[in-house]
């Protein structure tokens, strides 16, 4: 007899091969599948980026409220000390300071670290003219290295009120490259025969996932006679993108590079508690990256399980089913997203689920290790640091 971690495995591996995923790819799936209608925000989109992916082959996204990117990213940078020492703040004054952050955070587009010095000598020759010199000088040394650069860039996020963090593309590009975006569909007889996740990214971890409707677990009596027999799945999609955004000004590779490729000293600073093994170790809160989304629209999916409901358990999912049902737990609204079941005279249940072609849904990211992820980093943070040493 199948379990539902059977059932789940199952149909990980046929959405990853229905959808072109090579054998192993770094895929995960996300559940609740939510639909993102218009006047989704930035914001909300940039969220799924902004979550550290656990080690599973299922993320639930409801659940994930643990490891975030931008938070654990400034945590690291307050534990890195920079190889020069420039009292920019200091040099400048509080007041001019305050000022000087309010006025950068008012551009649009927000400059970039290069642009910094010559952006602060044109605003303060205006209204603080005395330390227009000094403190153009101060950022000119500061953007050349990478922690200090980082942490300066930071500062505009993080002095209160904070900014949220942002990355490189936005609800509106998703709707256009989706508008744009090729279709896929694929059928599967019997979902739990193809089972065996030993050679996933994972080698097999799958945690956190859902049971038969939203939020309910998958050892459950209803859960576990939905899969106790074969389920069988048609599913096809109008549109499928690879969506990738990239993190926005706050962050800065060649500081993380630089970090990520010094387990002990410099740069960082010995006496925090956060450091490599904290960070990017077997336990670290920061081994792994949403590199990009997996978003589809026009969504239309038919499952169907010949495990036999009892009457009262038939009852009991319908009045559940407004969770959202597996496998994507697609919940209805405004969007126009439906999800429906029904049992025929046996008591097998069908679930259909569809979406609009216009209305994105975010099914999965890409996951990439901090090593690949830093990679290109790594090697510019080796040459910097050769290039300081020969000085």
């Amino acid at each position: 007899m199948s379990s539902f971690l059977d059932l789940q495995n199952g149909f990980y591996n046929a959405l990853s091969q229905g959808l072109g995923f090579p054998p192993g790819s770094p895929f995960q799936l996300i559940q609740p599948s939510t639909p993102l209608p218009d006047g989704t925000t930035d914001s909300d989109l940039w969220a799924y980026m902004n979550n550290i992916p656990p080690f599973s082959l299922t993320q639930n996204y409801i659940q994930s409220g643990g490891n975030k990117f931008f938070s654990d990213y400034q945590t690291l940078m307050s534990a890195l000390v920079p190889t020069v020492k420039v009292d920019f703040r200091g040099d400048i004054g509080p007041e001019v300071f305050a000022d000087w952050v309010v006025y950068v955070r008012s551009l649009t587009p927000f400059p970039t670290s290069s642009q910094l010095p010559q952006v602060f000598f044109n605003w303060a020759i205006v209204f603080y003219p005395d330390v227009a010199n000094i403190g153009s000088s101060d950022l000119s040394v500061i953007v050349l290295e990478p922690i200090s650069r980082a942490q300066t860039i930071l500062s505009f996020y993080t002095t209160i009120p904070p900014t949220p963090p942002a990355w490189t593309q936005g609800y509106a590009t998703l709707k256009n490259q989706l508008a744009n975006a090729p279709s896929q569909q694929f059928n599967v007889t019997d979902v739990q025969s193809n089972s065996n996740v030993s050679k996933t990214w994972t080698q097999g971890s799958n945690s956190g996932f859902f049971g038969l409707w939203g939020s309910s677990s998958s050892s459950s009596t209803q859960s576990e006679t939905y899969a106790s027999k074969g389920v069988s799945l048609s599913a096809s999609f109008s549109r499928i993108l690879t969506f990738v955004p990239s993190p926005g000004p706050w962050y800065d590779s060649g500081a993380m590079g630089l970090a990520f490729s010094h387990k002990t000293g410099n740069p960082w600073n010995p006496k925090s508690p956060v450091n490599w093994e904290t960070t990017f170790g077997s336990n670290g809160n920061m081994q792994r990256f949403a590199g990009s989304m997996i978003v589809v629209s026009g969504m239309s999916i038919t499952a169907t399980s010949l495990a036999t409901f009892s009457k009262a358990d038939q009852q009991i999912i319908t009045q559940n089913s407004g969770a959202g049902l597996w496998p994507f737990y697609s919940t209805g609204g405004s969007s126009g997203s439906s999800t429906s079941s029904s049992f025929n005279e046996s008591g097998a249940m069908t679930t259909v689920i569809t979406s609009p072609v216009n209305v994105p849904l975010v099914i999965g990211v890409n996951v990439i290790s901090a090593a690949d992820y830093l990679g290109h980093a790594v090697e510019g943070a080796k040459r910097f640091a050769a290039v300081a040493r020969a000085a």
